[in-house]
């Protein structure tokens, strides 16, 4: 689960019919380390201006006076596509209810490595089957659908910060199982315009505006962000 991405809604737009920031942040805690086919992205916009571009994600949420409208299986990439409108004005509680049971069939159904665009594609019946599904009830599924929701955001812990908490798990974390500590002589990093990148990039098109006589700050001129670790 990526970052949900969200606009400032109505803590800062006077556009804003609701609280976009405050749901990308719930969502993004309740669905975070759930295990998918494939990456997912996720939008939430406060109007009907779209700022998030939700409907650019597998799940996206826009904003009404009176709820939120709910669209499912977008992506970008090669092959763009639109999410489909699958819900409108939905209350806060059925809008995750139905999120929840989106996510979860498509874990339970979709290939591996399979976007959420080409699984509803490959659905017999498409949106409308979906809508059916995680809906009305169609399969008789929902409740279980629910359980392993709730199942998921129950028993969610963080895997990163566990390792860190287990010296043996740390030990594992080194360039070479017989010499820890001694750092791997091939890799190699180099200042780039302040940015700590590995040595040998790319070369490509120049990106200091600045150094092409075009104007502006240079990029190596102001504040800097203290690279590395600490001495």
């Amino acid at each position: 689960m990526r970052t949900v991405k969200s606009c400032v809604g109505t803590d800062w737009c006077r556009y804003g019919v609701q609280d976009s920031v405050g749901l990308a942040v719930a969502l993004e805690l309740r669905y975070r380390g759930l295990r998918s086919p494939h990456k997912l992205k996720s939008g939430v916009s406060g109007c009907a201006r779209e700022c998030a571009e939700a409907r650019s994600k597998d799940f996206g949420i826009i904003a009404t006076e009176t709820g939120w409208n709910l669209y499912l299986g977008g992506n970008g990439g090669f092959t763009p596509r639109h999410a489909e409108l699958i819900a409108s004005d939905l209350d806060t509680t059925t809008l995750v209810r139905t999120i929840d049971r989106f996510l979860m069939f498509y874990v339970r159904t979709a290939d591996r490595l399979q976007r959420t665009a080409p699984w509803i594609e490959s659905l017999e019946g498409g949106i409308d089957h979906l809508r059916d599904v995680i809906m009305s009830d169609s399969l008789g599924i929902c409740a279980s659908l629910d359980e392993q929701m709730a199942r998921h955001v129950a028993g969610y812990a963080d895997e990163w910060a566990a390792v860190l908490d287990d010296p043996d798990k740390l030990e594992r974390f080194t360039s070479f199982v017989n010499a820890p500590g001694v750092p791997d002589p091939t890799i190699e990093f180099v200042d780039h315009l302040g940015r700590r990148v590995p040595a040998g990039m790319k070369d490509g098109q120049p990106t200091d505006l600045a150094a092409l006589g075009l104007g502006g700050v240079p990029i190596t001129d102001g504040a800097r962000i203290p690279m590395g670790a600490p001495a």
